[in-house]
């Protein structure tokens, strides 16, 4: 059977003399483990421990994230427009709308919009593609009667059939299919047909195309004896707009494209050389073209107008587009235009007048952008800069309330008590209890961990002296904006009185935003190389909001200084996700635990074999023994 005590798995046979051997050992081992689980309750007390410390890390780390990250910019708090933004108002946002910086003038600005910039660009002169034809086979007109095929107009399929009861001829054959397509899809409003259909008699030739509101048509259908395609001469699949996803060669039977002797298609944009295969479709051809950032332009279709178009993605005067053939005849074969240049954006702002290149136009914090020129240059549009009070007061009250929360549960932790009543169970008591009840009691076990640890007091003093300390240039404090402490026993909370808030941000905006916000000009970034000197100026001068996100990153940046050291709670306990999770200090006391218990078990293990070895050799003493007396008994009864 195993061993009882759980150290060892050989297979025994003992209780042979009648002792219970497996009993007795298990008694003396059990005495003999205590000193185990009592390593082992240290570990995982140093477990909780380290879980607990990474908890408070992981709220850091989220703190800084949320108010200190400028990626979360709708609550990051170290930029200016945090505490001094400003919101812009247009008179008539069709001409021109803003934004404002923290730097622009309370006040109104005047701006007349005389033109926008637009980029260079090229048009197809024509529709590039083909009306439907269709080369009728001579004599078998008479065969169209009660013949049907599918059309389909702008994505809607009908199925349009010829009149079995009438006899076809050239003389009214395109009246008798503009009648079946009639029939098929209706007319217009205006009792118009969405159909042109002629048919030239001469040369056989049938044309079809749409009329003005109507844009792609499209034959196809079972290629039978009931379809009229074949007579009709139409190919399946025929359209009168091109098919972007057609190959280049396929495009070439209907644009005189050149393909080369090695199936390729050049051209050149903007002085590069564009080089397609024939097999490359349109589409890919286009696609390519707008994502190449070296030409950068644009190149598009427009199904409606049937026409392409080539722009620079730079507004403004000047050479932004310039598009060449190569002997492949590809922007000959779209029909492309003249190039017509870009033009710059002119407008007056508060009696100047200004030119530029786009039509977003940054002037003293405020940044225009113009979307429509005023027909008269009289006319002039206001765009209204005001405090937005209400936004900071908000922001900072979001601020201070999870502020609150950080510190509640770091003062939480380190006047938590511990209750000695309640140690981590070894494996034979978890055994004994109910779920509930395990979950209940490693609860209790594992508070007060973090109690008076002086890593996380020293952190919250920091902090609380980082609010309350003079910011070097600034005349006035928390308390002089409405944000305050109440009492010492609050550990560190703030308050905040609204009012007191609203009346210092309107009355010394400048100054509130040094006392939050202020930058040290010497020494303007965080770095964890800084000399004690530079810290030291850079906290003097420093808004307070910047000084809890040094402090913050102090305690849990992922980055080395040059001594190899990480914020001190990585460096104490580590952080999943990082490097430190397996370099930490607990996970170095983890790592020794583990070898000590490993040489404990080691030895109770010789321990256990010891015990049985023994009571082995008892046994057998005294199966003798009881043999010895059972023959003597025998010799008597016998004699």
């Amino acid at each position: 059977m195993d061993g009882i005590s759980g150290f060892t798995n050989q297979l025994r046979f003992t209780g042979l003399s009648g002792l219970d051997t497996e009993s007795i050992i298990e008694q003396l081992m059990t005495a003999e483990r205590v000193p185990l689980d009592t390593l082992k309750q240290k570990k995982t007390l140093l477990e909780w421990k380290q879980e607990a410390y990474r908890n408070i890390s992981s709220l850091l780390i989220g703190f800084k994230s949320k108010f200190f990250d400028i990626v979360n910019r709708s609550s990051y708090m170290l930029s200016s427009n945090s505490i001094t933004p400003k919101i812009a108002t247009s008179s008539k946002s069709e001409y021109v709308t803003a934004t404002a910086t923290a730097d622009a003038p309370v006040g109104e600005h005047k701006i007349t919009v005389h033109q926008l910039a637009t980029a260079a660009h090229s048009v197809s002169g024509d529709g590039i593609s083909h009306s439907v034809t269709g080369s009728v086979t001579e004599g078998s007109l008479s065969e169209l009667a009660g013949k049907q095929m599918i059309v389909s107009l702008d994505g809607v399929a009908r199925m349009v059939a010829f009149d079995k009861d009438i006899t076809i001829t050239e003389d009214n054959l395109a009246d008798e299919l503009k009648k079946a397509l009639d029939k098929a899809f209706g007319l217009k409003d205006n009792g118009d047909s969405k159909f042109d259909v002629n048919y030239d008699s001469e040369n056989n030739i049938l044309t079809v195309n749409t009329t003005e509101g109507s844009t792609r048509v499209t034959f196809g259908g079972f290629m039978d004896e009931t379809s009229a395609l074949g007579i009709l001469g139409i190919e399946n699949g025929s359209s009168n707009r091109i098919n972007l996803n057609s190959t280049l060669e396929t495009l070439s039977n209907q644009m005189p494209f050149n393909i080369d002797a090695n199936g390729k298609v050049s051209f050149i944009i903007n002085g590069k050389t564009i080089v397609a295969d024939k097999n490359d479709t349109l589409k890919s051809v286009f696609e390519r073209i707008n994502n190449d950032e070296e030409i950068n332009v644009k190149i598009s279709y427009d199904e409606v107008t049937d026409k392409v178009t080539i722009q620079s993605k730079l507004t403004g005067a000047g050479n932004n587009l310039e598009i060449k053939d190569t002997g492949s005849n590809f922007f000959a074969a779209l029909k492309m235009g003249p190039v017509n240049e870009g033009k710059d954006a002119r407008v007056t702002i508060d009696g100047q007048t200004l030119i530029r290149n786009t039509n977003t136009i940054s002037v003293n914090g405020i940044n225009y952008t113009i979307h429509k020129a005023h027909s008269d240059e009289t006319e002039e549009e206001t765009i209204r800069i005001t405090q937005d009070v209400d936004t900071v007061v908000e922001n900072i009250k979001t601020f201070i309330e999870e502020y609150n929360k950080l510190v509640d549960t770091i003062n939480g932790k380190t006047n938590e008590k511990y209750d000695r009543n309640y140690m981590p169970l070894t494996d034979a008591q978890k055994k004994e209890m109910k779920e509930e009840d395990l979950k209940r009691w490693e609860e209790k076990a594992k508070t007060g961990l973090l109690r008076n640890d002086s890593l996380l007091e020293r952190l919250t003093l920091t902090m609380r002296q980082a609010l309350y300390e003079n910011v070097e240039g600034v005349s006035i404090t928390l308390k002089d904006i409405g944000i305050s402490s109440r009492s010492y026993t609050d550990n560190g909370k703030l308050y905040l009185d609204e009012d007191a808030l609203r009346k210092a941000l309107q009355n010394k905006p400048d100054e509130v935003t040094k006392l939050l916000n202020g930058v040290s000009e010497n020494v303007p970034n965080y770095s964890r190389d800084l000399t004690a000197g530079q810290r030291k100026e850079r906290y003097d001068n420093s808004g307070v909001f910047r000084r809890l996100s040094d402090i913050i990153e102090d305690y849990v940046s992922t980055v080395r200084n040059a001594d190899g050291q990480k914020g001190f709670l990585l460096e104490k306990a580590g952080i999943e996700g990082d490097l430190s999770n397996t370099k930490n200090q607990l996970y170095d006391q983890l790592k020794e635990f583990d070898k000590r218990i490993y040489r404990m078990t080691e030895n109770l293990i010789r321990k256990e074999e010891s015990y049985y070895k023994k009571f082995s050799q008892l046994e057998t003493l005294l199966m003798r023994m009881n043999q010895q007396s059972a023959w003597i008994a025998n010799q008597f009864a016998t004699g």
